[in-house]
């Protein structure tokens, strides 16, 4: 039914992802975005809405809503309520709302680090201070350094954070969750979740919990970040919703939001109504063929003896060590065998990158052997 294996000429579309090199030779697992074509049922949605010929400034469809609030219930068993929900214009616009509707100038914001790039722009964006904690790499897993955080949190207004993690790939368990939502509450420091890759769980035994979910205490001090757009690749029809308990949060978001932003597209709101109401086989299979594109790009990095990536439990993205590589640049020099990451540095990280397999196995085996060339050349 989902053809994944199907390779797509997408320069022609001008994409960010593969126009990147210009005319080198270089294959690109760089960005958080899929070379699968996204479900049919999305875009006979946007097809159906294109059926009208004005594409004009669009309120909130009320569909959305319904199917959003039942996808909630019937995913995650999670109980929300429509006043709850601010829709904004995409994951990373709505973070930086956040930030900028809690506290004022100065104020500091709490991140733990590696994360992904937009996270370590939201201080500077929003006339913040960014303070970190460091994930703590242990028995091949990132774990929360709780002590750290939670004596860091008693200066912050927010701690901003993405579970499903990005880029190390862990999913957090609900004893890790609470810990967190614990500390959040005695510091008294909001809680920002980005849930973004929710729908991309490689292990079974590792569902994605929404933080908000686990008890009303933690809802009333958290703002979850979700969107459809990573599950069902379609970044470039961008919308997201933050749902907010707090009235107080609530309010100060949705003013800043209708002064900042505009109208979303009527695009986007068609895809998002076919993505909520979605009870198919899509995941299941995506997810499926990610797991043996994960496997194939473990088996190499564990082949090569001086790299070293630890287990991807959810999203599609492969956090590869290179500190063993003797380079000053790990990202240039694999890129000169034709292999394009994303720098560790762009994290908060040094010596590391970051490696996207989610592209048809035909590409992730030809990066893959390029990726092992680098390492072994390294040495030789």
């Amino acid at each position: 039914m989902f053809e994944f294996d199907s390779v797509f000429d997408r320069r022609q579309s001008y994409s960010s992802k593969w126009t990147k090199y210009g005319e080198r030779d270089v294959l690109p697992f760089w960005v958080a975005d899929m070379d699968f074509a996204a479900p049919d049922f999305v875009l006979d949605a946007v097809r159906e809405r294109l059926d009208h010929p004005i594409l004009g400034y669009t309120e909130t469809p009320e569909p959305l809503i319904e199917a959003f609030i039942r996808w909630a219930e019937d995913r995650f068993n999670w109980t929300i309520h429509r006043d709850w929900l601010v829709w904004v214009h995409g994951v990373v616009p709505g973070l930086n709302l956040c930030i900028r509707s809690i506290g004022s100038r100065n104020d500091q914001i709490l991140v733990p680090i590696p994360v992904y790039p937009p996270f370590l722009r939201l201080a500077e964006n929003n006339d913040r201070i960014m303070v970190t904690s460091s994930l703590i790499k242990d028995n091949g897993r990132w774990l929360i350094n709780f002590d750290e955080l939670e004596s860091s949190a008693q200066h912050c207004a927010v701690l901003a954070m993405c579970n499903p993690q990005n880029p190390t790939g862990r999913i957090y368990t609900q004893e890790e969750l609470s810990e967190l939502a614990e500390i959040c509450i005695r510091t008294d420091t909001v809680l920002i979740a980005d849930e973004i890759h929710w729908g991309l769980t490689l292990d079974s035994p590792s569902p994605h919990i929404p933080i908000a979910s686990l008890d009303p205490d933690y809802a009333q001090n958290t703002i979850t970040l979700l969107s459809h757009t990573k599950a069902y690749n379609i970044p470039g029809l961008q919308v997201a919703v933050a749902v907010i308990p707090n009235e107080q949060l609530r309010k100060k978001l949705v003013h800043l939001n209708e002064k900042l932003y505009g109208s979303i597209s009527p695009l986007s709101y068609a895809a998002a109504i076919s993505a909520y109401s979605d009870r198919g086989p899509w995941l299941s299979k995506l997810n499926e063929y990610l797991t043996r594109n994960r496997q194939i790009l473990q088996d190499a990095v564990n082949a090569t003896k001086n790299l070293d990536m630890t287990h991807v439990e959810g999203t599609y993205l492969g956090w590869l060590d290179a500190c063993q590589i003797p380079v000053a640049d790990p990202t240039a020099y694999f890129e000169a065998f034709g292999v394009g990451m994303s720098p560790g540095i762009e994290f908060g990280a040094q010596d590391m990158v970051r490696f996207n397999f989610a592209a048809p196995r035909e590409v992730v085996k030809q990066g893959v052997h390029r990726l092992v060339e680098a390492s072994n050349c390294a040495f030789s």
